[in-house]
């Protein structure tokens, strides 16, 4: 590692059963509210409009590997609420 280089986690998570754009929204908002936790939602991959499913894909968490052990627990418990989930660490 680079001297200022900063070293993050980011974690992809995908719901299975698909959640609606809302829940990912309120989600969203329930884990940017531990401290020092991105985000982003990403759209649908999938070419086919489905009003019944989700134009929502999931959701990429970012954080430094640093954060309270706590934080890290509260993080698998929001997600744990919503569903069904999986997740892929990005390199």
């Amino acid at each position: 590692m680079h001297s200022g280089e900063i070293n993050i986690n980011q974690y992809k998570i995908i719901y299975n059963p698909d959640i609606a754009l809302a829940m990912y929204r309120e989600l969203a908002a329930h884990i940017e509210q531990i401290e020092d936790v991105k985000v982003e939602l990403f759209w649908q991959e999938s070419s086919e409009f489905s009003y019944l499913g989700s134009q929502i894909g999931g959701l990429w968490l970012t954080y430094a590997p640093t954060i309270p052990s706590e934080s890290q627990i509260l993080i698998k418990k929001i997600l744990s609420h919503y569903g069904t989930w999986t997740s892929d660490r990005k390199n």
